[in-house]
């Protein structure tokens, strides 16, 4: 059940009438939730139902960690939840790639996402960051919560929990703002990246020989748009339905195409996983005081190589990782030689146009099906050809799109965000509609897949 198909917001529509339905009693709307998340898991796969043991053993691990005061038991109740999450994750990645062919095994759900927020519990509590839950309901509801569990963000786990803890309310405002970012996902994701996947960017990686230079390099342009708007797309909708239910999820995008290094970009890409590999891995390596540069640059390469090969087993997902560790490790150095940034607009422009040709060039290793398949488009894009009869006015035209649509000032949601508030609930409701019927209208060939469930 996709967050962008017919039947989730089917789903959603139920959930909400009988969630507000027991506004009356918050364990209720609990239980509704609980029951809610279960169904949505195993709608995608019944094994999904095992989730619960897993949480649960958390739960139990919290308690554990939060009773114990000598540092050997508490590094066995966290070493207990590593295993279950770690276990999950690895399972993820190497059980398809050692059964293809064989058992022809599937994971429809990528699980990344849930073991993440998992460990946020654990690790924080470990680190005497967060005092531990006895309320089983609410942390099954927290762990386990639909919204979130496909494509993130990755919430803090005592973040959920503390909202999960307390009355739900649901503003006009926030109703509003849930119905426009919805909206706002539905067309990122089925107007313009499935578009651009669909009709440029499947084609050109597919059989890159067939096109000239120019083709490959707007077919790379064309898939940092469709995988910013992809993911982008899927979480607005995630977030959107998180706040019809009363609960805010963390901001995950920030125009990250616009970042002025590598640095901001991964402070405006998929942010909650960057601060997750900041806070869990990044800061917890060891680095010498006297030694900055080099503790620091190693700290980031070992952090983004992990990084990369969480994506996937793969020589192209560890080159990924370790270009971006690299580059994180050149910004530093920068930084300590420069010591004030410079202030000049023209230096944050070039900047930016570095950051975004070195995002894309990074994008070829990420997205290629094989590193022979990434050569290949690389020497694509070295034959300096320059004819460009595959790009069709009407490809241009939704490239261009996207690009604006990437650069509008935040100002302009939340102005559009005030004026939906302001809008009968009806009202809404028949443009939602509206939307939707335009959209299968023009959507026409139906949905890629979601790039990040693979993930």
């Amino acid at each position: 059940m996709l967050v962008s198909a017919a039947p989730f917001f089917v789903f959603l529509s139920a959930v909400c009438l009988l969630y507000w339905a027991s506004a009356n009693s918050r364990r209720l709307q609990l239980v509704v939730l609980v029951a809610a998340n279960l169904f949505f898991l195993a709608r995608f796969s019944l094994i999904y139902l095992l989730l619960p043991i897993a949480a649960s053993v958390d739960f139990l691990v919290g308690l554990g960690i939060g009773r114990s005061k000598r540092p050997a038991i508490r590094r066995l109740w966290l070493g207990l939840s590593l295993a279950v999450n770690l276990g999950l994750l690895v399972g993820l990645k190497l059980v398809p790639l050692l059964t293809t062919g064989r058992f022809g095994w599937l994971f429809p759900l990528s699980l990344s996402f849930y073991c993440f927020q998992s460990l946020t519990y654990t690790i924080d509590l470990y680190l005497d960051e967060s005092p531990p839950t006895r309320n089983y309901l609410a942390y099954l509801t927290s762990a386990l919560f639909f919204p979130s569990m496909t494509a993130g963000p990755i919430p803090r786990q005592r973040n959920l929990l503390q909202q999960f803890s307390q009355p739900f309310a649901l503003t006009a405002d926030d109703a509003g703002r849930a119905f426009l970012l919805i909206s706002i996902g539905l067309v990122k994701k089925l107007l313009i990246a499935d578009y651009l996947a669909n009709n440029l960017v499947g084609r050109i990686f597919d059989t890159p020989a067939l096109y000239s230079s120019v083709e490959i390099l707007v077919g790379i342009y064309a898939y940092a748009l469709q995988l910013f708007f992809d993911f982008s797309g899927y979480t607005d909708i995630a977030i959107g339905a998180a706040l019809l239910l009363g609960i805010r999820l963390p901001e995950n995008f920030r125009q990250p195409y616009l970042s002025v290094n590598i640095a901001d970009f991964w402070r405006r890409w998929h942010i909650t996983f960057s601060n997750w590999l900041r806070d869990y891995v990044f800061d917890l390596l060891p680095k010498r005081r006297k030694h900055p540069l080099i503790s620091y640059s190693y700290a980031f390469l070992i952090t983004f190589t992990l990084g990369g090969l969480w994506h996937g087993i793969s020589w192209n997902f560890l080159i990924w990782g370790v270009l971006h560790g690299l580059a994180l490790g050149v910004v530093f150095a920068w930084k300590m030689w420069r010591k004030i940034p410079s202030p000049h607009w023209w230096a944050k422009t070039l900047g930016a146009l570095l950051t975004f040709h070195f995002v894309c060039f990074t994008w070829i290793f990420f997205r290629a099906t094989s590193l022979e398949n990434a050569l290949d488009i690389l020497r694509g894009l070295g034959t300096f050809t320059f004819s460009a009869s595959n790009l069709t006015p009407l490809v241009l035209a939704v490239l261009f799109l996207a690009a604006v649509l990437h650069s509008l000032p935040p100002a302009w949601f939340e102005f559009s965000a005030g004026v939906a508030a302001r809008t009968p609930f009806w009202v809404q409701g028949l443009a939602m509609a509206a939307l939707i019927l335009l959209i299968q209208t023009l959507a026409g060939r139906g949905s890629a897949p979601f790039v990040y469930g693979n993930f």
